[in-house]
């Protein structure tokens, strides 16, 4: 009888052994959903609105949680009016008063030029030193139509978002987003995963 007990004690130490692993899978499973659901999310940028700063079908990585949104933030937002996932650059808040002077480009918040750089490439092919807040791809030169016109205040509860690759970007200068109401922010993108010679965090 001793003999037969003996036997079977490597048996349940195998068991014992496969379901501590499969404990410690679902375990792991259950932690990346928990952390791809409530603290990061994944998501591919659409179109060329926020060239040269992302490009189409870069994976980027979002962060949700107690997100509040700032000036400058690239975000990810869910739209209502256009009924789709949109990746822009938040340029002021609530109360903030934005002026674009059409003619020469440039963008003002509060009466205060934004801090942008137009992204030339070195005659190499070379990628310039960023020596202001952000790239843009063009000057923003296009009035798409959304107020009549500007300065205009951000209202209660929304911001005021650019792309930019100003002059392709269906954002609140478009009169089918105007301004973005902040519910609607799904959070910031914070990283981005591929390609992966572009692989690291995003400004």
């Amino acid at each position: 009888m001793r003999e037969e007990k003996q036997e079977k004690k490597p048996e349940t130490s195998l068991l014992d052994d496969v379901t501590d692993i499969i404990e410690s899978i679902i375990f792991s499973v259950f932690i990346v959903l928990l952390v791809f659901t409530y603290l990061f999310r994944l998501s591919d940028v659409q179109g060329p609105s926020m060239e040269p700063t992302l490009k189409e079908k870069d994976r980027v990585v979002i962060s949700p949680l107690f997100y509040t949104p700032e000036q400058n933030d690239i975000v990810v937002v869910n739209s209502s009016r256009l009924e789709k996932l949109i990746v822009k650059r938040i340029v002021a808040l609530e109360g903030q008063s934005v002026n674009i002077d059409f003619e020469k480009g440039i963008v003002s918040v509060d009466g205060t030029p934004l801090d942008e750089q137009l992204y030339v490439p070195g005659e190499n092919g070379s990628e310039p030193v960023l020596k202001a807040g952000h790239f843009v791809n063009t000057l923003t030169t296009a009035d798409m139509g959304a107020f009549e016109s500007y300065p205009v205040t951000v209202p209660e509860g929304c911001v005021f978002v650019l792309g930019d690759n100003r002059n392709r970007s269906k954002d609140s200068k478009h009169p089918e987003l105007g301004f973005v109401p902040e519910n609607e922010i799904v959070g910031k993108v914070v990283f981005r995963l591929s390609p992966v010679s572009k692989f690291g965090t995003v400004k």
